[in-house]
């Protein structure tokens, strides 16, 4: 085994070898700060996330955002593409070169591990270590703690009435189903930066937090549908610090995703944590589309937690909800049904390991752990202990 390590290492030329050793030692650095990070969460807050990351974040951002389509999107499809001719090309050197064959092997398996270590290092580079930063509570003061059922009722009823009120005059397709006003995406985004600095404005201690968000646009994918089929809203790319959005999905999910990935952009990656700040950005925006689009989010939320625990309260909330909100989450519900695939299933199985690799140990169900903070926001609001 010496021997061939020997043979293999001394066919290699001397830039490859340089190539390969640089590789290594990155993703070696980079296993190294993510076992640090995880027992020092004050060293990740304070030289990380709040000097470094914005540092490295804000530079990247300025030089993409300005690019008017997805970057990342057809990153992944060339690294797709590109992959995929690799692998061929390996195998087929490796059919035809019959003395060779354990060299080529080895030189394809370090050609990928040594790409697999380079996309390791610039993701912890770019917003991997936030994983284990400071909690948004830390900063929000909400007092995340068991609750009664009482409140949980209290709350889903709150979101009820806001939902039905909201939704009166909002603009609605032939079907009498929510559609958004703006007719551009573009539009959108824009107002997803501004529901920011409407959030900042009403809570400036925030600022240094969120600032941020207010100068990246979220930006629309052009194949949104394949996205449907992965059951995926949206997707932050830390490598070009892009917000990306579906946009072939139900419009009342839509200004809530692009807040969502822009909470991600600002470094807050815990799924519901991003979930709860946008909501938090919908609330104060100016715009009603927003404000429904984040009050619907967290109704659903809420009411998936309250069927759970009290089947009969939760068909008294949704009992008074208006038949256009009803209507609303029927078509939603349709939406993701037509869209359900062995491919989606797939790529949640996918996304739930790479949760739990980065310390979110409940996985994908760890978007539920919404409704705590909803409800530490809801006792905040109405000061109940």
């Amino acid at each position: 085994m010496k021997g061939t390590k020997i043979t293999f290492f001394s066919r290699l030329g001397r830039k490859e070898r340089l190539f390969f050793t640089i590789c290594w030692l990155l993703g070696a650095l980079a296993l190294g700060l993510v076992w640090w990070a995880k027992g020092h969460p004050d060293w990740v807050e304070q030289y990380y996330s709040l000097w470094f990351y914005p540092r490295w974040a804000g530079v990247l951002a300025a030089l993409t955002t300005p690019v008017p389509f997805s970057l990342a999107e057809w990153i992944v499809i060339l690294a797709a593409v590109g992959a995929l001719a690799f692998l061929i090309r390996s195998i087929w050197i490796i059919a035809h070169k019959k003395g060779e064959r354990s060299y080529l092997l080895l030189l394809m398996l370090f050609r990928a591990g040594g790409a697999a270590a380079l996309v390791l290092f610039f993701f912890t580079l770019s917003g991997g270590l936030n994983y284990y930063r400071y909690p948004f509570s830390f900063y929000s003061g909400l007092e995340v703690k068991e609750s009664p059922v009482s409140q949980l009722t209290a709350l889903c009823q709150e979101l009820a009435d806001t939902a039905n009120q909201l939704r009166s005059g909002l603009q609605e397709d032939q079907r009498g189903v929510y559609t958004y006003a703006p007719a551009s995406h573009w539009e959108m985004s824009e107002q997803a930066m501004e529901s920011y600095q409407a959030l900042i404005n009403a809570n400036p201690q925030w600022e240094q937090l969120l600032t941020l968000a207010g100068r990246v646009r979220p930006k629309p994918v052009f194949f949104s549908e394949a996205m449907s089929y992965m059951q995926i809203v949206g997707v932050f790319f830390p490598y070009t610090m892009e917000a990306n959005v579906n946009i072939h999905t139900s419009d009342i999910d839509i200004p809530h995703a692009m807040c969502h990935e822009l909470c991600h952009i600002v470094g807050f990656m815990r799924e519901d944590e991003a979930n709860f700040i946008a909501y938090l950005a919908c609330r104060e925006s100016a715009s009603k589309d927003f404000q429904y689009s984040g009050t619907m989010t967290a109704l659903i939320h809420a009411t998936n937690a309250l069927y759970g625990v009290d089947t009969e309260s939760y068909r008294q909330v949704m009992a008074a909800l208006s038949d256009q909100v009803m209507l609303d989450l029927q078509a939603d519900s349709e939406y993701y049904q037509a869209h359900k695939s062995s491919f989606g299933e797939f790529s949640t199985k996918v996304n739930d390991v790479y949760l739990k690799a980065n310390s979110q140990s409940d996985g994908v169900a760890s978007y539920g752990r919404m409704v705590d903070l909803l409800l530490a926001d809801y006792r905040t609001r109405h000061g109940i202990e």
